[in-house]
């Protein structure tokens, strides 16, 4: 009789090379999220998000409207006032009417998170497999959603989402995953000389460099100043302050004191932080 193979234990991890893919590129890209273009490449392509929130809002608060209105009627059947709070343990009648509009309402939610999951995947995989080197920016993305105009939009393209899949299939795909600094001033420099354009607003799309006279896309001029950093060694020290603690007009590549470039590898240790480590180049 041939040996029985050893079954795994319950908790212990697979092999190492069953997590590993191949990939089908080898080059480094820098990645801008924006809500224009969900990401703009260092390459110079523009990625549009399906934005599946916006694309059925109208639908979305018709059915909403439709179970609330269902919900409050059910509300007076029991003799409660409209808008009332029904009291604890209370059970409230409900209609066949009414179970098919809640399936609606899921369905719908539904679709919209699995549109948004499909890209952000797709998207991810795509930079993941065909790049050996991934240059992101480190978002705040909670502080971005307390901005009341933008926090749907911001939502509804998905920058967390995105951040989580680099990070485990940077791992998976053997890629080199580069977090750029929070205070990284990646859209007022300029990527042909190093002039650092301090008065950029977020309403300036476009801007020319006074130093060199280059005509610049904000978001792709940030992506080719994040696709330097896969080679370089630091960053300036965050400051919320100077972006970067650099002063105005030219900007060398390393200013005053340093940090290290956050290398993630998407696992984290007994703390729950995210441990610091740098991708090799794998062959799969």
């Amino acid at each position: 009789m041939p040996p029985s193979r050893a079954r795994p234990t319950a908790g212990s991890s697979p092999p190492e090379h069953q997590a590993l893919r191949r990939r089908s590129g080898h080059g480094t890209v820098g990645v801008d999220l924006g809500l224009e273009a969900a990401a703009s490449l260092s390459n110079g392509e523009s990625i549009q998000a399906p934005r599946p929130l916006k694309a059925a809002l109208r639908r979305l608060k018709i059915r909403s409207r439709r179970l609330s209105r269902q919900l409050e009627a059910a509300k007076l059947a029991v003799g409660l006032a409209p808008g009332a709070r029904p009291p604890r343990g209370t059970r409230l009648p409900v209609s066949n009417n009414r179970r098919k509009s809640a399936a609606k309402l899921a369905r719908l939610h539904a679709r919209i998170a699995n549109l948004r999951a499909d890209f952000t995947h797709r998207l991810t995989t795509r930079l993941c497999r065909e790049n050996q080197a991934v240059v992101i920016e480190d978002l705040n993305v909670r502080g971005m959603l307390a901005n009341d105009r933008l926090a749907r939009a911001i939502s509804d393209v998905g920058f967390g989402m995105f951040r989580q899949q680099m990070n485990y299939k940077a791992q998976r795909y053997g890629t080199r995953l580069v977090v750029a600094d929070r205070w990284y001033p990646s859209s007022r420099l300029c990527s042909v000389c190093g002039w650092k354009y301090e008065a950029l607003t977020l309403r300036e799309r476009t801007w020319a460099c006074a130093d060199c006279g280059t005509h610049h896309d904000r978001d792709h001029n940030a992506a080719r100043n994040l696709e330097r950093l896969a080679t370089a060694t630091a960053l300036p020290v965050a400051s919320p302050t100077g972006n970067g603690g650099a002063a105005a007009g030219r900007v060398p590549a390393v200013v005053g004191k340093v940090t290290p470039v956050s290398h993630e590898c998407g696992q984290q240790g007994a703390s729950g932080q995210e441990q610091r480590c740098e991708h090799l180049c794998s062959p799969f």
